[in-house]
C-alpha cells in the first residue's frame, strides 16, 4: 500500500505541475483570461443560515374537525418539529432549521411573565442563530410582536408568523392536511425571510400571507380572512414573491443600526419575570361611565390606556374618574384613539399622549415603562421617542452637500509608448515597484514582458509546453534510476 500511495502522490504532483505550466502558458499567450482567486472564492459554497423556530402554538398548530373546516379546530395541537418536517426537503435548500417548543396554546392564553420568558428564549436562540421565527396565534399576534420588538436585545432578524386556518385534521401534522391551509406557506416564507437577513436591524416584523409588516404598526383587521393583517397609513414593509424577498420600506430604528442607540432600555434580564404591573384599556363611547376606571384604581391597577373618540376624547364621567385615580392612587394614563389611525397629543402630569400607537400597542409600552421606571416623565419621553419613532435626517443638512460632489479624476493608465520610455513618458514616475492592492492576478500576469496576444504570445505558449514536457521527461528519468537502485519498492 505504501508504494501505491507514494507513486500516486508523485503522479498527482506531476499532473498538477504540467497543468499549471500549460495554464500559465495559455494565459501568457492571450488564449485564456482568468482571475483565479476570484473564481475560487465564488465557487466556495456558502454555509446555509441557521434559523430557530420558537413555537408557542396558535391556529398554525391547530387540528381541525375536518379537512374542509376552517373555524372549528383546537389550537396548539401539533408539535413544531412535525410541522417543519412537512416542509422538508424544500426548507433545507436555504436554511438549517432548529425548533424550540416554547409552548402550544392559543395566543390569548399567555401571561406577561411568560412573555418575559419568551424574550429570553428568543435572545438565547439568537446567540448562535442567524435569525428566529416565532409562531403564535393571530388573535394577539400584534401584541406578541410589539413586545418582542421592544425587548429583544439583538439586531438579528426576528419574524413572527402564524395562520388563519388550521394546519391539518389528522392525528399528525402530515396527515389529512386542511384544504387551503395557509400555515405551511406562512411558516416556509417566514423562515425564508429570516434567512435572507433582509430585515437585519428592523426589530421584530410580522410575516403572513406573503406580506411583511413592522411590529409597531401592524394590526389585525378581519376575524377570518387570510389577508387580515394591515398597516394603516404607512403600508407594509415589503412582500415575498415565491423565493424573492422584496423590502422597500424600513422602520425608523434602522437609522441607529450601527450604534448602541438602536437598543431599547427594556433589557428583561435586568428585571424579574414578575415585575409587570396590571394595565387595562378603557374604551370610550357615548356617555360612557367612569366606574371601571375607579374600580381598576381601587384594585391596584397601575396604568390605564384610554381609547378615546376622535383625537382621544373621553366622556365627562370617565374624565372625572381619571383625574381622581391619577391624583389619589398614582395611576398613569395614556391617551389614544379608537379610530384605528391618527395621533393623540397633549396631556400633563400622569396623563401621557400615546401618539399614533394603537391602544393595545400603547398598553404594551406602558406595562414595560412601569416595570422599568417610577418616573412618569421618563415614561413620557419613551412614548415620544420609542413609541413614536420617525425618520429625521435634518441633522445631515449641515454636513452633507445638497448637490452632486465632483469625483476625483482617476489616474490615467500609462500608454505602451510611455512604458517603453518614449513619447515623453517617465517610466520611473508612472510604474509602481510592486503590484498595487487593486490589481487582479490577471492584471499582474498581463504586466509581465512575455505575455500578450499575437506572435509573442504564441512563442510563449510553445516555450511553456516545451518546458512542461522537459520537466515530465526529467522526472520519469529520475524515477527509473531510483527504481533501478532499489529505492522505490
Amino acid at each position: 500500500m505504501a508504494t501505491v500511495h507514494r507513486t500516486s502522490a508523485a503522479s498527482r504532483l506531476s499532473r498538477r505541475l504540467v497543468a499549471g505550466l500549460i495554464a500559465t502558458a495559455l494565459v501568457g499567450a492571450g488564449t485564456v483570461a482568468t482571475a483565479p482567486v476570484a473564481v475560487a472564492a465564488a465557487a466556495e459554497p456558502a454555509d446555509k443560515p441557521k434559523i430557530v423556530v420558537v413555537a408557542t402554538g396558535g391556529t398554525l398548530a391547530g387540528k381541525a374537525a375536518g379537512r374542509d373546516t376552517y373555524t372549528n379546530y383546537r389550537a396548539g395541537t401539533y408539535p413544531m418539529s412535525d410541522m417543519v418536517a412537512v416542509l422538508q426537503p424544500e426548507v433545507s435548500a436555504f436554511a438549517d432549521v432548529e425548533v424550540v417548543q416554547f409552548g402550544n396554546s392559543g395566543s390569548g392564553g399567555y401571561t406577561f411573565p411568560q412573555y418575559h420568558d419568551l424574550t429570553i428564549a428568543v435572545e438565547d436562540a439568537l446567540k448562535d442563530a442567524d435569525g428566529v421565527v416565532v409562531t403564535t396565534g393571530t388573535d394577539t399576534m400584534e401584541e406578541f410582536a410589539y413586545w418582542l420588538d421592544l425587548t429583544v436585545q439583538s439586531k438579528k432578524p426576528v419574524v413572527i408568523t402564524g395562520a388563519m386556518r388550521p394546519w391539518a385534521a389528522g392525528d399528525t401534522a402530515s396527515d389529512s392536511m386542511v384544504l387551503g391551509t395557509d400555515g405551511p406557506a406562512n411558516l416556509l416564507q417566514s423562515i425564508r425571510l429570516a434567512a435572507s437577513q433582509e430585515t437585519f436591524c428592523f426589530g421584530t416584523v410580522l410575516s403572513l400571507n406573503d406580506e411583511v409588516h413592522a411590529a409597531r404598526d401592524v394590526t389585525k383587521t378581519n376575524s377570518t380572512r387570510n389577508d387580515t393583517f394591515a398597516t394603516r397609513l404607512s403600508g407594509m414593509l415589503g412582500w415575498i414573491d415565491g423565493s424573492d424577498v422584496i423590502i422597500n420600506r424600513a422602520p425608523a430604528r434602522v437609522l441607529d443600526c450601527e450604534t448602541n442607540d438602536w437598543f431599547t432600555p427594556f433589557d428583561l434580564r435586568a428585571v424579574s419575570r414578575d415585575a409587570y404591573s396590571r394595565v387595562e384599556i378603557f374604551y370610550n363611547a357615548q356617555a360612557a361611565g367612569g366606574e371601571s376606571i375607579s374600580a381598576w384604581a381601587a384594585a391596584g391597577v397601575q396604568g390605564v390606556v384610554t381609547a378615546g373618540t376622535g383625537a382621544g376624547g373621553i366622556s365627562s364621567a370617565a374624565g372625572q374618574a381619571r383625574t381622581a385615580a391619577a391624583r389619589d392612587q398614582g395611576v398613569w394614563f395614556v391617551s389614544t384613539t379608537r379610530t384605528g389611525s391618527g395621533s393623540v397629543s397633549g396631556g400633563s402630569g400622569n396623563i401621557i399622549p400615546g401618539g399614533d400607537l394603537l391602544p393595545q400597542k400603547a398598553r404594551i409600552l406602558l406595562i414595560l415603562s412601569r416595570a422599568f421606571t417610577g418616573d412618569v416623565e421618563q415614561a413620557r419621553t419613551w412614548f415620544a421617542t420609542l413609541g413614536s419613532p420617525t425618520f429625521d435626517s435634518s441633522a445631515l443638512a449641515d454636513v452633507v452637500s445638497p448637490t452632486p460632489v465632483a469625483e476625483p479624476e482617476p489616474t490615467p493608465e500609462p500608454t505602451p509608448s510611455e512604458s517603453a520610455g518614449t513619447g515623453g513618458g517617465d517610466p520611473a514616475a508612472s510604474a509602481s515597484p510592486t503590484p498595487s492592492a487593486s490589481e487582479t492576478p490577471a492584471a499582474v500576469i498581463g504586466a509581465l514582458p512575455f505575455t500578450g496576444g499575437g506572435a509573442p504570445g504564441l512563442a510563449a505558449l510553445v516555450a511553456g509546453l516545451a518546458l512542461a514536457l522537459g520537466v515530465v521527461l526529467y522526472w520519469q528519468h529520475q524515477r527509473r534510476l531510483s527504481a533501478q537502485r532499489g529505492l522505490i519498492h
